[in-house]
């Protein structure tokens, strides 16, 4: 049996990672603002958190967490452009839906997650797209966490 292509990336927060090749998520168009970095893994966080790391800037790492945790009434309709990117053809692809949060460092409690720009990624060819959802949902919305997670290692940026 062959191992799996590893990469080792050096970053600022973790240090240098070992990352399966087979885990890179690529983003064509990179993100919202951020044309030139295509390239991410996902590292667990605490609790629903995981971390988003470029592996095209050691300096960009972004707090995501599943959309199904944040909203359960959360409809996307990302543009067919959009859609595009991360399905192929007509086959039925599994998606998932990630946001982008920000986590005040003085009150971490007043996190809020970006609903109007989620990060659509299909699962199985590790494709990724932000989609834009203009004026349906908010960039900052609140975040209400159980205590307990709110204040026990939820990674401030």
């Amino acid at each position: 049996m062959t191992k799996a292509l590893a990469l080792k990336v050096a970053t600022t927060r973790f240090g240098e990672i070992e990352v399966e090749a087979g885990a890179v998520i690529t983003f064509p168009q990179g993100l919202v603002g951020l044309p030139q970095l295509n390239r991410f893994v996902l590292i667990d966080g605490k609790g629903p958190f995981r971390w988003l790391q470029s592996l095209d800037n050691p300096d960009a790492t972004f707090v995501v967490i599943d959309s199904d945790d944040v909203v359960t009434d959360y409809a996307i309709n990302p543009s067919r452009e959009d859609l595009g990117i991360v399905v192929v053809g007509e086959e039925p692809a599994p998606l998932c839906a990630l946001l982008i949060v920000t986590i005040p460092r003085e009150a971490p409690e007043r996190m809020t997650a970006n609903l109007m720009a989620p990060l659509i990624v299909n699962t199985d060819r590790r494709l990724g797209v932000q989609a834009v959802l203009p004026d349906r949902y908010p960039v900052r919305y609140p975040i209400v966490m159980e205590q307990s997670v709110a204040h026990q290692g939820v990674p401030v940026a």
